[in-house]
C-alpha cells in the first residue's frame, strides 16, 4: 500500500526528473536516470525540503541518490 508520503515523493521525483507519466519511480537511482544530473539533484532536494518541511544537510543530500534512500531518510525523520 502506498502512503501519502510516498505518493508525494513519487510526484516530486517524476516532475523534477521529467519522467514519463506513469513511470514507477519506487526504485529509481541517480545513475540509472539520464535526467538526474547535478542540477536536477539540487532541484529534487529543494522540492523535497519544500514539500516535507525539512532541511536536508549537504552530507545527506550527497548520499540521497535513490528513491529508496530518500524514502528511508523521510521515514527516519517521521515524515
Amino acid at each position: 500500500m502506498i502512503t501519502d508520503r510516498d505518493a508525494k515523493l513519487n510526484e516530486i521525483v517524476s516532475a523534477v526528473l521529467e519522467l514519463p507519466t506513469g513511470t514507477d519511480v519506487s526504485h529509481v537511482r541517480q545513475l540509472g536516470v539520464e535526467s538526474w544530473d547535478s542540477l536536477a539533484h539540487v532541484s529534487l532536494m529543494l522540492a523535497i525540503e519544500g514539500e516535507f518541511g525539512v532541511t536536508i544537510d549537504i552530507a545527506d543530500q550527497i548520499a540521497l541518490t535513490s528513491v529508496p534512500a530518500i524514502r528511508l531518510y523521510l521515514e527516519e525523520r517521521g515524515l
